[in-house]
């Protein structure tokens, strides 16, 4: 378990050591980044209320914060709507880290979603 808990956390670092030199911009890179605006968010105390976070199109589960304070890592989507789960990362509830669950609207489809992650703060 702590091995997994290991793993995870170096792959959340590199993840946001990767995308450093990016950070200093809270603009869009490039015309087709999509940025998601999460709200309603809960967690532990001082978890932000609401954040706005930017990728590149594609199934990449790591999002940019455009505050430049970290990257959001989602672990788990639900369709609102259906209530389908859209994607799920099996075992990560095993794993004790602390996650942030927000409401977001997909920018690629207009569909509301509940989504479940982590936010790695920039070192």
């Amino acid at each position: 378990m702590a091995r997994y808990q290991s793993i995870l956390a170096a792959l959340a670092l590199a993840a946001g050591a990767a995308l450093c030199p990016a950070v200093a911009s809270a603009d869009p890179s490039t015309p087709s980044t999509l940025t998601y605006e999460f709200t309603d968010c809960t967690g532990l105390a001082g978890t932000p209320t609401e954040f706005d976070a930017v990728k590149q199109p594609g199934e990449a589960a790591a999002l940019q914060l455009t505050d430049g304070g970290g990257v959001f890592i989602a672990v788990e989507a639900v369709d609102i709507e259906t209530g389908a789960l859209l994607f799920t990362t099996p075992g990560f509830e095993e794993n004790g880290l602390t996650t942030v669950t927000c409401s977001v609207v997909n920018p690629r489809n207009g569909r509301e979603q509940l989504v479940t992650g982590l936010i790695v703060p920039v070192a």
